[in-house]
């Protein structure tokens, strides 16, 4: 069931109104871990497309940073970030990122 998108229209975009409609769409998939296999193919394939569509590259981000590494954004200077001290190493504090804002440059 594919839908073409109409700018023009009000509801452009969305699924045909016989699928809007109360007991018009029946699911195809009931079992809910082939559902999540199902959704999580969708989202590798969209990922892949887009990242070959716009020419962008994956970075993965880091969960702790250093507190003087200056990668963690203070945004509005109110929120403090969550700071703790590795068991095995108690002088260095680490904080887990607010924003990655600046990671990803």
């Amino acid at each position: 069931m594919a839908t073409t998108f109409d700018s023009s229209q009000a509801l452009a975009g969305l699924p045909p109104p016989h699928v809007l409609e109360e007991g018009g769409y029946t699911p195809t998939i009931e079992d809910a871990l082939v559902k999540e296999e199902a959704l999580e193919v969708i989202k590798r394939t969209f990922e892949g497309n887009l990242k070959a569509n716009v020419n962008l590259v994956r970075v993965s981000n880091p969960m702790f940073v250093t507190k003087r590494s200056g990668f963690n954004d203070n945004l509005n200077g109110t929120e403090r970030p969550a700071t703790f001290a590795p068991r095995d190493f108690q002088d260095i504090k680490l904080e887990v990122p607010f924003s990655l804002a600046k990671w990803k440059r």
